[in-house]
């Protein structure tokens, strides 16, 4: 439509005799469509008293119209039931009684009409009011029981408005139909109404609408409701708040899908102390290794203190025989022979240790007693050398997956630990035993001394990180903390520490899991 017939029709406008508006379809920066108010005809002016300057579009209008809030949700109702009633009509034109607040501060009555879609030139609506002076005439006297049902809605909408989660509805297209006052804080937003209608697309969290209308698009088609997950909702400074969620289908009388209900929590304090906590931890365990690899550096020197005397030795030896023209080609092949196998030995040693510390967390196929092998590679000879009687009954050979470095790590701290505690009470007969068994689908592992136990009182408090029961020379108190927070949350297993008649129960409870398993395991370390 040009000019010309704009000006003509804004004529006809004119001779209306009822107050009239022509709004035009126009669309905001981010393609949301609303009406633009391009004309109020001579009645309107004379009867409700806005130009177009005083309500440029239909936001607008409507926080003019109506400013009190609660009779703005109840016109925002009657507009949505006029819009289904025509629906079911197959009816292009919406009508319902509206109390307006005009220009001059006076409320005044009308029957609206307007049309669903516009309907002149595909492009503009008009929107018709006739101004009724007895409201019971067209029924527009909220009768007792309407009266009563808003003061429920309006008791109901307290309610949910002081409840300490945020909530929210929406219908199947996404749209928003209400909020609670918590969710309207975190949209930035002042009143309901200025997020009904609107969808995830106009929110401060546009940049991850699609992410939210696809986890509504999943609620609704599969009826099936989605409960505390965990999101990220993102916010104008650029920071993010932690929510748990919790999205149900909303179905009408009929059991049909009609929208979604969002229920969620602001857990960013929560979550960042979680976080907090794994910093924690991740420090920890990095002091844990630091003062295992001080242990590890005397258990080499343990390890290679023979192989070296065996050296020397025989060093020695084949000297004294040159000087005595005693040596053979025999004994010189014999002497080399005892010297590759000690420096074989050596380099063994070191290839075990540099293993223990590596930084390698592949998931892999183990068996029980291999790990248990692998850990006495590295601290058998302290063991040994302690004069301490090692027990080793292997009673599972049935494989699973685990992060093999880790759980040597744990075994080796039991290991040693035991060992610091009999040789620290200096017993006659010293022995530590290691049974492996397995039961209903866990592998266990028992590491019990006869060291004469640990005191009760001191029990409970054996896990927890700085505290020890050795002397200042031989603790750190990280050792037991890291061993329990590998197993529980790196390998999804237990660790427990009981009394026996003689001494202490390192019990380590592993599930024999595959590969799959470990997919969700949350690392520590």
């Amino acid at each position: 439509m040009d000019n010309t017939n704009l000006s003509q029709l804004f004529d006809l406008l004119d001779t209306l005799p009822n107050p009239v508006t022509l709004n035009e379809l126009a669309y905001d920066e981010n393609g949301v469509a609303y009406d633009k108010i391009i004309y109020v005809n001579k009645n309107f002016i004379k009867t409700i008293g806005y130009t177009t300057e005083d309500i440029p579009d239909d936001k607008t209008w409507f926080a003019k119209a109506y400013p009190d809030v609660d009779y703005k949700q109840y016109i925002t109702t009657e507009w949505f039931k006029a819009v289904d009633k025509a629906k079911e009509k197959n009816s292009d034109l919406v009508g319902f009684p509206a109390k307006v607040h005009c220009k001059d501060e006076v409320e005044r009555w009308f029957s609206v009409t307007t049309q669903l879609t516009h309907t002149v030139s595909k492009k503009y609506r008009t929107i018709v009011f006739v101004q009724t002076q007895n409201p019971s005439e067209t029924k527009l006297e909220l009768d007792e029981k309407s009266l009563a049902l808003l003061n429920e809605k309006r008791l109901l909408k307290t309610i949910i408005d002081s409840a300490p989660i945020r909530i929210f509805w929406k219908d199947s297209n996404g749209v928003y139909l209400g909020c609670n006052r918590g969710f309207l804080d975190d949209a930035h937003l002042q009143e309901e109404l200025q997020i009904i209608g609107k969808t995830d697309y106009e929110m401060v969290w546009k940049e991850d609408a699609e992410r939210f209308r696809e986890d509504d698009r999943r609620v609704r088609e599969s009826g099936v409701p989605e409960l505390n997950f965990i999101e990220r909702q993102p916010q104008k400074d650029g920071s993010y708040l932690m929510l748990s969620t919790s999205k149900v289908p909303l179905k009408d009388s009929k059991g049909n899908t009609i929208g979604v209900l969002g229920i969620y929590k602001d857990v960013t304090k929560e979550f960042k102390v979680k976080e907090e906590l794994k910093e924690k931890d991740k420090l920890l365990l990095v002091q844990s290794r630091q003062a295992a690899m001080g242990e590890m550096i005397a258990m080499i020197a343990h390890q290679w203190k023979q192989p070296l005397s065996i050296i020397a030795t025989v060093i020695n030896t084949f000297q004294l025989e040159q000087a005595l023209g005693e040596s053979s080609q025999e004994d010189l092949d014999k002497h080399a022979k005892t010297v590759m196998d000690q420096v074989s030995y050596l380099s063994r040693t070191i290839n075990d240790f540099r293993n223990f510390f590596k930084q390698d967390k592949a998931i892999q196929e183990v068996q029980p007693c291999t790990i248990i092998d692998d850990a006495l590679l590295i601290i058998g000879k302290l063991i040994e050398n302690s004069s301490i009687e090692l027990r080793v009954s292997c009673l599972s050979d049935q494989t699973f997956y685990t992060f093999p470095s880790e759980l040597q790590h744990v075994f080796i701290n039991l290991l040693k630990n035991a060992a610091d505690i009999l040789v620290e009470k200096n017993k006659d007969e010293k022995w530590i035993s290691i049974v492996i068994r397995q039961i209903d689908g866990f592998v266990l592992f028992e590491i019990s001394d006869n060291a004469g136990g640990i005191d009760e009182v001191l029990l409970e408090r054996i896990f927890e990180p700085y505290f020890s029961t050795k002397n200042e020379k031989n603790g750190t108190g990280l050792g037991l903390y890291m061993s329990k927070t590998i197993i529980e949350k790196n390998l999804k297993g237990t660790l427990r520490c009981t009394n026996s008649d003689v001494g202490a129960v390192f019990t380590v409870r592993l599930p024999m899991l595959l590969e799959s398993d470990f997919l969700t395991v949350e690392r520590s370390g």
